[in-house]
């Protein structure tokens, strides 16, 4: 019995010493970054902490279990929960940051970097991000030339990128699963990427259900096909096909036939190297001759990089990177050939956080800088893989963004109609009344021209074109006629041009009157009849009145004052108002719609004038309308 006692003593003596505590159960779960498990044994921590409990240790870790579960909001409050316990280490400034940043919280995630580079000045990371909020902040305004939306029928719980036109059909990448039993991929715990391929019916504007491609799949990693319509030919990725003893992801290539839509049996790509990394994501030139991927293989610039090899007879040579212009030391990903340009993801360049999409075009053996697609097509979470339609204005994007069916999801965006107009109003410059039946005719730079009236109200309204120069016109019997001209050039997105959105094309006109009417500021040296300088911007605005009131004709009268001979005064006021004429048709005015008449000091404006002041009244030039419109 005693021996009994001594070995129960003895076993219950190690239990207890073996035995471990929350605290390092939570601890050995963070350290295997087993998140969830440790997750609850901290919060069972912080419930009864005991006095020796580093709590800003502790708090600090609950956030970070918070942050790689995706709990932003959570992880945010016990990073301050933190550091209100002491945590003194600045590097939970920058996950607040980033953060921020990925929920698109620019000001906020801003703050935080600034703070998180005082205390650590001229760290790479932050001052990346920084950078990334202050772009995002001074663009954030920016108008969207696209629209864009969630392919709300094609998208699921599971990650759905990568959608590519292939003829009439869409093909894109899935990881849905679909069955019971189907194989789960350990490292995400979804199903194994997939090839899916649907089509669009335009009338009921619904797509068809999305089938997998058996043709070229397997029971492994498939996705991000690549077409090359000249060879006829597909190329994906396949990873994890456990063929291979080194695994690695390798680039498939089968034959397409467009007219049946049946796929050839896949296979590798011939390769001049052994292969030594990853290589995913192809994109094809059009001639069929380059491939671009994504890989991390040594001699790049840092990170996944995009690499270029070059058909070479039956395989495919040595790969090249890309170069400086379009690859970072961070992650460049998931390449698509637009034309002649490059469109890939990068996480290494400004932008709004996480992958933004970029565009470089190949010119004159060189790519250009890379630009940023801004928004719609990048946010703050991971934009990739965009592809456009045969239109070149339309197609697909990828993105995880807040708002989605669930992971990856598929977005299709289009480019915005430019919807164009012009409106106005006619009315009488003497009482405001409006004026209806006045016909307003809209001239484009190479001489077409449409009509209408106006309204009761005196309204009218056109649709424009972008791109285009006009002109107004509007004419109305016994009234003198107006114009203004008007741009559409540089119009990127819709307008109206009207008075009330600070783009006035209303007319007010005036009736013609039955005398004559002066016109200002004409002048002639003494005794000459040669038009000045000074006199040439008022005839030029007589010049716009009877281009714009083109039936009207038109006497000019001279007149002198009452000093001199009558003979002298009648012939030097005949040859003042021919002179006018004269200029009138220099600049393009019928003549055949033009007369003349010296007046001498026969018809003077003040008689028996005596100042110089009435003198000068009387010397005047005039127009009268001599027959009406």
């Amino acid at each position: 019995m005693k021996n009994i006692l001594t070995t129960l003593t003895l076993l219950f003596t190690l239990v207890v010493c073996n035995a471990q505590t929350n605290l390092e159960m939570a601890n050995d779960a963070f350290a295997a970054k087993e998140y969830t498990t440790a997750l609850d044994y901290f919060q069972k921590v912080l419930k009864k902490p005991e006095k020796k409990t580093d709590l800003a240790d502790v708090n600090f870790k609950v956030a970070e279990c918070y942050r790689y579960n995706g709990k932003f909001d959570d992880a945010v409050t016990y990073y301050n929960q933190a550091k209100a316990a002491g945590y003194s280490n600045p590097v939970y400034l920058f996950h607040q940051g980033n953060i921020y940043l990925k929920q698109g919280k620019y000001e906020d995630a801003q703050k935080k970097f600034e703070s998180f580079l005082a205390a650590q000045p001229n760290d790479k990371d932050a001052t990346r991000l920084l950078n990334n909020c202050k772009f995002a902040i001074n663009t954030a305004l920016d108008p969207w030339f696209y629209t864009y939306k969630n392919e709300k029928d094609l998208n699921t719980l599971y990650n759905d990128y990568a959608a590519a036109q292939l003829k009439f059909l869409l093909v894109f990448t899935s990881s849905r699963l679909e069955e019971k039993g189907e194989k789960i991929y350990s490292f995400d715990g979804q199903g194994f990427s997939d090839l899916y391929q649907t089509a669009y019916f335009k009338e009921d504007k619904t797509w068809s259900k999305a089938k997998k491609i058996e043709a070229i799949s397997a029971e492994k990693n498939d996705g991000v096909l690549a077409y090359c319509e000249k060879t006829k030919t597909v190329y994906y990725t396949r990873c994890n096909d456990g063929k291979t003893k080194d695994n690695f992801c390798r680039i498939y290539e089968a034959n397409y036939d467009d007219a049946t839509n049946i796929f050839g049996i896949p296979k590798p790509i011939s390769l001049s190297f052994t292969q030594k990394s990853d290589m995913e994501q192809p994109a094809v030139s059009t001639d069929g001759n380059k491939l671009y991927f994504a890989s991390r293989m040594e001699g790049g610039q840092g990170g996944s990089d995009i690499w270029v090899t070059c058909r070479s007879g039956d395989s495919w040579s040595e790969p090249v990177n890309a170069g400086s212009i379009i690859n970072t030391e961070f992650d460049e990903m998931f390449p698509v050939m637009h034309d002649s340009a490059l469109c890939y993801s990068s996480e290494g360049f400004t932008g709004y956080g996480g992958l933004d999409l970029f565009s470089s075009a190949y010119v004159n053996g060189a790519w250009s800088k890379p630009q940023n697609l801004k928004t719609p097509f990048n946010s703050s979470a991971d934009d990739f893989f965009v592809s456009f339609n045969a239109d070149g204005k339309s197609g697909y994007f990828s993105s995880n963004r807040t708002g989605g069916a669930g992971g990856d999801d598929i977005y299709s965006f289009f480019l915005t109609p430019v919807n164009l107009v012009v409106k106005g109003r006619v009315t009488d410059v003497d009482n405001s009344s409006p004026l209806a039946g006045a016909t307003v005719v809209l001239t484009t730079a190479d001489g077409k021209t449409d009509t209408t009236t106006t309204n009761a109200n005196g309204e009218y309204s056109f649709n424009l074109d972008a791109d285009k120069d006009y002109k107004i016109n509007v004419l109305n019997p016994g009234y003198f006629g107006d114009s203004k001209k008007l741009t559409t050039q540089g119009e990127k997105f819709s307008k109206e041009f009207s008075k009330a959105n600070g783009n006035n094309y209303d007319f007010s006109i005036k009736r013609i009157p039955k005398t004559e009417i002066k016109i200002d500021n004409i002048y002639y040296d003494l005794d000459s009849f040669v038009l000045r300088e000074e006199s040439k911007p008022s005839l030029d605005k007589l010049v716009k009145i009877l281009e714009d009131t083109p039936d009207a004709y038109v006497q000019i009268n001279s007149h002198t004052d009452e000093r001199g001979k009558l003979e002298y005064n009648t012939k030097l006021s005949e040859n003042r108002a021919k002179s006018v004429v004269d200029y009138l048709v220099s600049k393009g005015i019928n003549p055949a719609h033009l007369t003349s008449k010296g007046f001498g000091f026969s018809s003077p404006v003040i008689k028996g004038a005596k100042t110089e002041e009435e003198h000068q009244q009387n010397r005047r030039t005039a127009f009268q309308v001599i027959q009406n419109p």
